[in-house]
């Protein structure tokens, strides 16, 4: 049975979704440090123009991930607890 790119990745989400739950404390800060770790090579390693482009990508998400919340949800990050 083949599956289609959408369907894979779906089943693929699914199952990590399924791991990361079943972690235990342990293993989740275990793969916190290496995601950190990963993340400031990464990082160190880009260009400045990469970096810009980056700023960029992460501007627009926040953006549409702001416009696709409830009034409901901006209230709530709007006033902290």
């Amino acid at each position: 049975m083949k599956l289609s790119p959408e369907e894979r990745k779906e089943r693929k989400r699914e199952s990590n979704k399924r791991y990361r739950q079943n972690m235990t404390e342990e293993q989740s800060e275990e793969r916190k440090v290496k995601m950190n770790e990963y993340n400031k090579r990464r990082l160190q390693n880009m260009t400045e123009e990469q970096r810009e482009e980056r700023k960029v990508k992460i501007k627009e998400s926040n953006k549409r991930y702001r416009q696709n919340m409830t009034e409901e949800q901006k209230n709530k990050t709007i006033t902290p607890l």
